[in-house]
């Protein structure tokens, strides 16, 4: 239901109601494709090419996912060399016309394809995961973590989390720790990509009080497949705003892979 066009920035905005079933409608991209079903015209879907000549993403980082149950899957791309600071004209203005404040370039960039295609993205400063290892797993009772926003909080065992080889480093689509947070220092990164279990995100992002855009759009459900591409534009847009070599492949594990059902429909 398109409630308003108003011109902001130069450019149209179109501001829609998007009703709790239709997270597809939470992107740009799945926007389009519903106009283009209702106008029988062709969407057009970004491409993302980049070269990839770092070493690679396996040799980098060891990612586990320990309860599946709660993430059916986990991409990490990495990206080394970075420069960290204000991004371009275009990508401040369009996260401004979508109500999100401009923090850096390589967070600029995760929030943009969020907005894009509906999938949410986290940085991490690569140099502060500590062992070179991800593990998806259940925190324990009264495990602490620090929050991007500064809050200490302490988790339980229903609660998901990203942990390194010491501790807890994100809560699982809800909000990323402040020990590995992407700051004007960090010169390489490591882009998280990932599908949680919606139900689990919903309980933990009500129980910490952190409604946040990423948990907005997992505790309604997201197919595990928005993963790959969404990943590999937030890394072609990085290497274009902030710089850097990109690893080599992309680590992907996939517990859950389903492979997705033929429907018949009648004519």
């Amino acid at each position: 239901q398109t409630c308003a066009l108003p011109i902001y920035l130069g450019d149209v905005i179109l501001e829609v109601d998007v009703t709790p079933n239709r997270v597809d409608c939470f992107s740009m991209l799945g926007v389009a494709r519903e106009i283009g079903a209702l106008l029988d015209e062709t969407v057009r879907v970004p491409i993302s090419e980049y070269p990839a000549t770092g070493p690679t993403a396996h040799s980098l980082i060891d990612v586990q996912i320990a309860d599946p149950d709660l993430c059916p899957r986990y991409m990490a791309s990495i990206i080394q060399g970075v420069t960290i600071g204000p991004s371009p004209k275009w990508l401040r203005e369009r996260l401004t016309a979508a109500g999100l404040r401009s923090i850096n370039n390589v967070v600029d960039v995760t929030n943009y394809v969020m907005l894009e295609w509906g999938q949410p993205l986290h940085a991490f400063d690569y140099d502060k995961i500590r062992g070179k290892r991800i593990v998806v797993r259940r925190a324990g009772d009264d495990e602490p973590i620090t929050l991007l926003d500064g809050s200490e909080r302490t988790l339980n065992h229903e609660n998901l989390v990203i942990a390194d080889g010491s501790g807890p480093v994100a809560v699982a689509g809800v909000m990323g720790g402040a020990h590995s947070e992407v700051t004007p220092t960090t010169r390489n990164i490591l882009i998280e990509s990932a599908n949680f279990n919606p139900i689990s995100v919903r309980r933990t992002a009500r129980a910490l009080k952190q409604l946040t855009d990423a948990a907005h759009r997992y505790e309604r459900g997201l197919p595990p497949q928005l993963t790959e591409p969404a990943v590999r534009r937030a890394t072609e847009l990085v290497l274009a705003v902030a710089g850097g070599t990109a690893a080599s492949g992309i680590v992907d594990v996939y517990p859950g892979l389903n492979h997705l059902p033929e429907i018949l429909l009648s004519r």
